[in-house]
């Protein structure tokens, strides 16, 4: 040493505890600077427990704690009472003389708050008695200011070196661990948020896959209706702009969900259409488009005009109601739980008609005042015929009941009942009458009754009527039933809407009805005069006239379905609602195409009539159209039906041309009687007014019509085919 010094001022400097007058420790050994009243002095150092008798208990826990771990802050004794503590552990706990001994390791332990006596027991336990190396505590609590603040308690155990005791104790050593403990919680979430992000994508990643798989699917159907288009005939385009109001107000809200932004122009031009449009589902400014921008002579024009332009109205839901009535009740008809099976009308069926039709004329000539005679059943669908046409009546009705290109002035022809003789043949041989139960000579007569009431018009006669008849037949057997559209209820309506479409038609337009005050719009309030008078007075032949009660038989439930129906398929047949139910119908195609590609479906045929029995039409999308929607599909086709002359043949189809001249001649002669304004293309002294007509009602109206219903029914394409036959026709005359 440079300096001698007593060891004990130096042990004095670590232990407080240390007595000058005590001796606890020998010092030797090795060199170690020390400053000493400022004095620099070094020494020799070599710590060698040595605890004698009459040394102070405070002083060797302080050197032993000193020698096991000098961060040590307490040591406990095994009852868990506090042996020794540092200055700093003291002053926390303001420890002084007596209060030494009485704190305790539950003390010590606090979590928010309380006391902790099991985790204490525990302890105690594990270093004293199990002597566990390291027995490691973390507990929280929270200051004023509710910060949470974490320390870690450090428990060893080592063997008390007092003199007489010599049984382990506690080493307890603190650790404020808050920002560890933080830095741990952090480390924890951003692991938890780590994990939601993986979900996350991983979701992201299924949904990324189904819209590819959806992508690849639309491209499927686009792809599909592209080779569709192609090898469709050209349908030509028309300068005329038939998108209805409430359509372009559609399109331009997809246009805004998608995130486009319209022009203002745009925006302004439908929402002044909005404003002035009573009917949302005409064309906008139709009416100046076919006067002034069609290129449509002024007659042609005007003529468009009158008969397109209009209010719509529509009874499908009353159709619904009455269904909705129907299931409320528990009525449970055959018609309302199978789907209508294919024509099955034999030539024995036929046979059987011409025949009747026959001995009916024979009980008529022989005599007429026998009443026997007049009221057999058979005389209700009769006309005197020559026993030699019975084959030829046998042979147009078969011809009838499976032909695109049938002509019904034959049958019109060979008797002189056209329409009862083909309703009854067609209602027979469906299995109609069977499925409700109807009593043929009831249907005979009200048949009968209803085709005595159409009057000897040119156009519109009981042969039209009958013609309407035979190709809304061909649409039902030819797409509707394989489709899954119609059920029983809805085939009867679309066949009986047919034979009274036009019942006793005067051969004038609503349009010179409503003009000069006529009984008919009185009663109708200028709402579709004609339609409406049609179906009520075909009501009322049933229910008034003898023995024409046909529904009898029919539960009043089907039996209101069937009226609603009935009306809804003949008002629609107003030309002036032509645009409104256009546009409805045209929004079920999308949602078509979409469904067919999905499916895979590219056509509505079944391959074989038991494969149709056994339900397979249930899958096809139209199947589970609602019962408006099935119910619209339906007016389509009686709509097609209506103006079918346009598919007949080209021969065909200028004879029925001629006779709607001929009545459109008639009105106009009235009006001139009448020192009215002729309407336009009515005039006999302008008789050219009709050619120049056909092509723009083809463009306009005819090949919208067709094309959009074998859009819809595939196998109706043999109508449109004949539609355009006659309208490259009619082109051709405009060009000459």
């Amino acid at each position: 040493m440079s300096h001698i010094v007593d060891p004990r001022i130096v042990l004095q400097q670590i232990f407080t505890a240390v007595n000058k007058n005590e001796t606890v420790v020998n010092l030797s050994d090795g060199p170690f600077p020390l400053i000493h009243d400022g004095q620099a002095i070094t020494v020799c150092i070599s710590q060698i427990t040595e605890t004698f008798e009459s040394a102070n208990p405070a002083s060797t826990w302080a050197a032993l704690m000193q020698k096991e771990n000098p961060i040590h802050s307490y040591l406990f004794d095994q009852t868990g009472h506090l042996q020794y503590a540092n200055v700093q552990a003291r002053n926390k706990w303001n420890l002084q003389g007596e209060n030494v001994r009485s704190f305790t390791l539950e003390q010590l332990l606090i979590q928010d708050g309380e006391r902790q006596p099991e985790l204490a027991a525990a302890a105690i336990k594990a270093v004293c008695v199990d002597q566990q190396k390291l027995h490691r505590i973390t507990l929280h609590d929270r200051d004023l200011q509710a910060t949470c603040h974490y320390t870690q308690y450090d428990m060893r155990p080592i063997c008390d070196l007092v003199p007489g005791r010599g049984c382990p104790v506690l080493l307890v050593s603190s650790l404020d661990v808050t920002h560890q403990r933080q830095l741990e919680l952090n480390l924890e979430a951003a692991k938890d948020q780590l994990q939601r992000q993986n979900l996350c994508l991983e979701a992201s990643k299924t949904r990324l896959e189904a819209d590819q798989a959806k992508l690849e699917a639309q491209q499927a159907a686009l792809k599909a209706r592209l080779q569709q288009a192609l090898q469709m005939t050209t349908i030509p385009k028309t300068n005329i702009d038939t998108v209805t109001v409430a359509d372009k107000a559609v399109r331009l809200l997809d246009r805004m969900i998608e995130g486009d932004v319209p022009e203002l122009e745009v925006l302004v031009a439908v929402r002044n259409a909005m404003v002035r449009e009573t009917d949302l589902r005409q064309p906008m400014d139709l009416g100046e488009q076919l006067m002034h921008s069609s290129g449509l002579a002024d007659d042609v024009g005007q003529a468009m005009v009158d008969l397109l332009q209009g209010d719509s109205h529509s009874s499908a839901k009353q159709v619904a109601k009455a269904q909705k009535n129907a299931l409320s009740r528990g009525t449970t008809m055959r018609s309302s739980l199978m789907r209508p099976k294919r024509f099955s009308g034999s030539r024995q069926l036929s046979r059987d008609i011409s025949q009747r039709l026959y001995l009916s004329s024979l009980q008529r000539s022989s005599s007429l005042a026998d009443a026997a005679a007049a009221d057999d059943p058979a005389d209700h669908m009769s006309n005197y015929v020559d026993a030699a046409i019975i084959p030829h009546v046998e042979s147009l009705l078969q011809e009838a009941a499976d032909s695109w290109t049938f002509s019904i002035f034959d049958l019109s022809d060979a008797t002189t009942r056209p329409l009862s003789t083909l309703a009854f043949f067609l209602l027979k041989g469906t299995g109609l009458m069977d499925i409700f139960q109807l009593e043929e000579e009831v249907v005979a007569c009200f048949l009968r009754e209803l085709e005595d009431g159409y009057l000897d018009n040119p156009y519109h006669s009981s042969t039209h009527a009958a013609g309407v008849l035979q190709m809304i037949h061909m649409l039902v057997q030819n797409g509707l039933i394989q489709s899954g559209v119609l059920d029983d209820s809805l085939q009867l309506s679309c066949y009986m809407a047919a034979i009274c479409h036009d019942y006793a038609h005067p051969g004038l337009t609503n349009d010179f009805l409503i003009k000069t005050c006529h009984r008919t719009a009185l009663v109708y309030n200028d709402n579709s005069p004609l339609e409406n008078m049609h179906v009520s007075s075909s009501f009322q032949v049933m229910y008034n006239s003898p023995g024409a009660f046909f529904m009898a038989p029919i539960p009043r439930d089907t039996r209101d379905v069937l009226r609603a129906s009935l009306i809804d398929l003949v008002l629609g047949t107003d030309m002036k609602k032509h645009f409104s139910t256009l546009s409805r119908f045209q929004a079920i195609l999308p949602a078509r195409r979409s469904s067919c590609s999905a499916s895979g479906t590219q056509s509505h045929s079944i391959a074989t009539p038991e494969a149709a029995d056994a339900g397979a039409a249930d899958n096809l999308p139209l199947a589970s159209l609602p019962p408006d929607q099935k119910l619209l599909v339906a007016q389509m086709a009686l709509k097609a039906a209506d103006i079918s002359h346009l598919a007949a043949p080209v021969d065909v189809h200028r004879k029925w041309t001629a006779q709607l001249t001929e009545e459109f001649f008639r009105q106009g002669d009235r009006e001139r009687s009448l020192n009215m304004k002729i309407s336009p293309l009515m005039d006999r002294n302008d008789s050219a007014g009709m050619v120049k007509s056909q092509v723009g009602f083809f463009e306009i109206v005819a090949l919208p019509l067709f094309n959009g219903f074998v859009e819809l029914i595939p196998d109706a394409r043999p109508m449109l085919d004949g539609v355009m036959a006659n309208y490259e026709y009619w082109h051709s005359q405009q060009i000459a």
